[in-house]
């Protein structure tokens, strides 16, 4: 007869990764429902159907797993940007998809949560304001990198791309982030979303787009 061998210790590399990231998936749900003050590490836990013990072996505290769960959240929000790129040949094409499933993001109810939450807990993690400065954060970076390239082929003005970039996501996440925060219901509706988008962009186009210049006749 066998005698089945127990392994004991930690578990592989890419079992530990997949544990982390469902752990922070799972306390990202927390977080984003209930709050950073309410969720407990206990609550993550039992919800992941772990002992805490395996929650501080990777995270010391309520607050590291928090910090943890804002850059979890970060690149999950840049890889869905950067699968875009691959669908459009113009960069033009490109950054208004981009843009248009940026606004898709930035309203749905996850990242607003997560939004509400950072704003509540700042005063307390400074750390995490990164998060609201436009020019660090990984859409502002992915959008700029798009105009850019739309500048070098010719399909926009040549003008300060990080002024552009900044004008860019105030019409396309500024405005309807703030009005997701108020409790405003404008961007429920996937039809009232797209004519905003509609709108937004052709209202950045008459700005942004590279003027022709007229030949003068001799």
């Amino acid at each position: 007869m066998k005698v089945r061998k127990i392994r004991t210790g930690r578990p592989p590399k890419k079992v530990s990764e997949g544990i982390s990231d469902r752990i922070l998936d799972i306390a990202l749900g927390l977080f984003t429902t209930q709050g950073f003050t309410a969720t407990s590490i206990e609550q993550v836990a039992l919800a992941c159907s772990a002992g805490k013990h395996t929650i501080y072996r990777r995270f010391k505290s309520k607050s590291d797993l928090f910090l943890a769960v804002m850059e979890f959240q970060k690149k999950k929000f840049i890889d869905l940007l950067v699968r875009i790129e691959c669908k459009k040949e113009s960069p033009l094409e490109t950054l208004k998809e981009s843009c248009r499933r940026l606004l898709e993001l930035i309203v749905s109810d996850q990242i607003a949560n997560l939004y509400r939450i950072t704003i509540s807990e700042v005063e307390h993690m400074p750390e995490i304001a990164s998060n609201l400065q436009c020019e660090e954060s990984p859409s502002f970076l992915r959008i700029l990198d798009l105009v850019i390239a739309a500048q070098k082929s010719n399909e926009l003005d040549p003008i300060d791309p990080k002024f552009l970039t900044t004008q860019l996501l105030q019409v396309m996440t500024g405005y309807p982030l703030n009005e997701v925060l108020l409790g405003s219901k404008e961007f429920r509706s996937q039809s009232k979303r797209s004519k905003y988008f509609e709108k937004a962009w052709i209202l950045f186009m008459r700005g942004a787009k590279k003027k022709k210049v007229r030949k003068r006749s001799v």
